[in-house]
């Protein structure tokens, strides 16, 4: 069994061979946080390292890849269900547009300016 995505990602790269693994913000994190079960939404902190992925968009059209046939997982920051929804132009769009999330209960003592991009 894959313990991290890191080992996921070494897999996918047997799979596909994409340099792009190598820069993969998720590399330290539990496989299980990107395959939930269906009905499941990943937490928003993991949304969010896909959300500041350096190769988010290299990761969703790996996900397009026909002759992979990747059916499950998060990708890019998207669900399997909004894979299968949307045609890769239409997803790479929405990427573009889906940013950081903040929550209004984040905490900031020293009542700091913070710009989250």
């Amino acid at each position: 069994m894959l313990e991290n995505i890191g080992d996921g990602l070494s897999f996918i790269g047997q799979t596909g061979g994409d340099l792009w693994l190598d820069d993969a913000a998720c590399s330290d994190l539990p496989v299980e946080s990107f395959f939930v079960q269906a009905g499941h939404v990943i937490d928003e902190e993991v949304l969010n390292v896909c959300r500041e992925c350096p190769v988010r968009l290299e990761c969703l059209r790996h996900s397009y890849n026909t002759e992979l046939n990747i059916t499950g997982g998060y990708f890019g920051g998207m669900s399997p269900g909004q894979r299968r929804t949307m045609g890769l132009a239409e997803a790479e769009e929405y990427i573009r547009t889906d940013v950081v999330k903040v929550s209004f209960s984040d905490k900031n003592p020293e009542n700091e300016i913070i710009e989250y991009t």
